[in-house]
């Protein structure tokens, strides 16, 4: 497997561009959208930025941009919310006012795995709508760059 970490853009060749002609993104431009939530494995993996690394809490209290969530430490399960801009509404007045977060917009991936009750290979799984401020090729280099740091701390 390549090492993507020291690659100056995920998915694109030597020029920068891919053969449509998108615009060049740094690695470290893709990092910073990627929030980790904390887990063992994840706090000893020397490669992510401490501050980028979050405390477990509700799903819909994860920031805009992508948060990493694994689900089953022991096989590698993890999924990735894709969280669109997060707006504050509120109800009521006075003392019973009530404010919260709400999500424009949210994409579950579910990366691939080996399923340890039937061996069978699945592939990404896409559940939701994508940011509208995110591209097909914004995404694709986002998951490929989770999915290389999924497998260094989990294995195959």
């Amino acid at each position: 497997m390549k090492d993507l970490r020291n690659q100056e853009y995920l998915g694109i060749d030597e020029n920068g561009f891919e053969h449509r002609g998108f615009v060049k993104k740094s690695l470290d431009d893709i990092k910073k959208k990627i929030f980790w939530e904390a887990n063992s494995v994840v706090k000893r993996n020397g490669n992510l930025d401490p501050k980028q690394i979050i405390t477990k809490t509700q799903t819909h209290k994860f920031p805009e941009g992508v948060t990493v969530r694994t689900h089953r430490m022991k096989d590698g399960v993890t999924s990735a919310y894709f969280h669109g801009k997060v707006s504050q509404r509120s109800y009521g007045s006075g003392v019973n006012l009530t404010t919260y977060a709400v999500v424009e917009s949210k994409l579950i991936v579910t990366f691939p795995m080996t399923s340890r009750f039937n061996g069978k290979d699945y592939s990404y799984s896409f559940n939701g709508n994508m940011p509208n401020d995110m591209t097909f090729t914004e995404m694709g280099q986002i998951l490929e760059y989770i999915n290389y740091e999924l497998k260094d701390m989990y294995g195959d």
